[in-house]
């Protein structure tokens, strides 16, 4: 490629952006000058106050739709749902620049992010700063780095959560344990987690947050032999509520194998459950106990 190419490529480039940025300023001038100062029946300090604080995302885009003042004075886009794939953001199929525009985001129902196969695992730090607010109720994240501070902007509304090859980080870059994660997800239902950070002291932890004993469905996939299973199967014996489903790679040891098939024997030798069984894998487990401990799991 010869270099007068190359610069007809540069200059065509930068006259696009340039056409770009002009369009964005001629909108947002165009939306401006269609909007007028208003005389509202209550004091200016009140109407303020709203506009920088509504309470929910229906609220305000029932006041935007009424009057700009309260677009101008805090602009914010409703996101119902937002994707992330291939380091790409969009909005239900539509491509999404978070960063590009002067106004903040309000995510309402979902956010599914998803780095695989990038080498950039952490994409929500650059866009962290642009959310208004996040009250959605699914939240699944696949492949990524987060920070504990941003996640906890997002999980606190969430009622669905699924993490996939998931590290979360302090930020001195020490791993946040699954304990910490879970408390702050005091509105979750559901949590499923794959090959989360175990410490010796998680499953007594978890046992202590009011939350974890009303969720209705908790899943550890691939937790590492750290996990203390002889807590779980205590704290299992004593729970009526919750759905636990333990799955294992095959890289645990032979003598963890042993103890994991001790408790999957009890449980199939009990005749009348007091608790509600849990379902529990791994490879070697013989498939005929394992589909009886399946259908005790889903008849209890």
């Amino acid at each position: 490629m010869d270099s007068s190419h190359l610069q007809r490529i540069t200059s065509s480039n930068r006259k696009r952006k340039a056409e770009d940025t002009v369009m964005v300023i001629s909108k947002r001038t165009k939306f401006n000058t269609t909007y007028r100062r208003q005389n509202f029946s209550v004091p200016d300090s009140v109407i303020f106050y709203v506009a920088k604080n509504p309470k929910t995302a229906e609220l305000y885009l029932k006041m935007v739709k009424t009057c700009k003042y309260f677009f101008v004075k805090n602009p914010i886009i409703i996101v119902p749902n937002l994707y992330a794939s291939g380091g790409k953001w969009s909005s239900d199929h539509l491509p999404l620049n978070l960063t590009k525009y002067n106004c903040k985001y309000w995510i309402t129902n979902r956010i599914y992010a998803s780095n695989r196969g990038l080498v950039n695992r952490n994409i929500f730090s650059p866009v962290i700063p642009k959310l208004y607010r996040c009250d959605v109720k699914h939240l699944s994240l696949f492949h990524q780095i987060i920070y504990f501070d941003d996640l906890s902007l997002l999980i606190s509304s969430a009622e669905r959560i699924r993490f996939f090859d998931v590290v979360v980080k302090h930020a001195d870059s020490s791993d946040v344990p699954l304990e910490d994660i879970v408390a702050v997800a005091t509105k979750a239902k559901e949590i499923s987690a794959d090959k989360p950070t175990i410490t010796p002291k998680t499953m007594k932890e978890l046992t202590k947050l009011p939350n974890f004993t009303k969720l209705d469905y908790f899943a550890l996939h691939d937790p590492s032999e750290v996990f203390n299973i002889d807590e779980f199967y205590g704290y299992m014996k004593k729970n009526f509520h919750t759905q636990f489903l333990l799955s294992y790679d095959e890289q645990i040891s032979d003598a963890f194998k042993n103890r994991l098939e001790t408790i999957i024997d009890e449980i199939l030798e009990t005749q009348q459950f007091s608790y509600k069984p849990p379902v529990i894998r791994f490879s070697g487990l013989d498939i005929q106990k394992y589909r009886k401990l399946y259908r005790i799991h889903f008849s209890h």
